[in-house]
């Protein structure tokens, strides 16, 4: 009966792992002040990969980049964002070379990346002098 169990725990732990993620939220400092653990449902689990969103904080301002793996248009988006501030948005694919870099001029920025090839992508943003990267999926 033991063995039979623990057989049954191996095969659903595999499914269990899947349907929950956690999320961690950072200060400017680099102190985690926020930890969510979002536990999915299957229908939310299989909308996921065209809905997820992923957020940051950087400056005050809050940085939503959607979808994440993308199959080539990726949405920016910085709640909070002021016409004074100087936003640069650069893409470099996994050889290190840029290609793609624009000003954000609102907003919301879409970058595309649809003719390029399936990979992993950085995405370099610098808000007011103060960067973050983003690991970017393209399928």
């Amino acid at each position: 009966m033991k063995k039979k169990l623990a057989t049954l725990l191996i095969w659903a732990m595999p499914y269990a792992a899947s349907a929950q993620s956690v999320k961690y939220s950072y200060d400017n400092a680099g102190n985690r002040i926020k930890r969510e653990i979002v536990m999915k449902t299957k229908s939310s689990y299989e909308e996921a990969s065209t809905t997820e969103c992923f957020s940051e904080m950087l400056l005050e301002k809050n940085i939503r980049i959607y979808p994440n793996p993308t199959k080539g248009r990726l949405k920016v988006e910085i709640a909070g964002y002021e016409n004074s501030d100087r936003c640069i948005l650069r893409i470099f694919n996994a050889s290190g070379q840029q290609i793609l870099s624009t000003h954000a001029t609102s907003s919301w920025t879409e970058l595309d990346i649809s003719s390029r090839t399936n990979g992993i992508y950085i995405l370099y943003i610098s808000l007011n002098n103060k960067e973050t990267t983003w690991k970017i999926i393209k399928k």
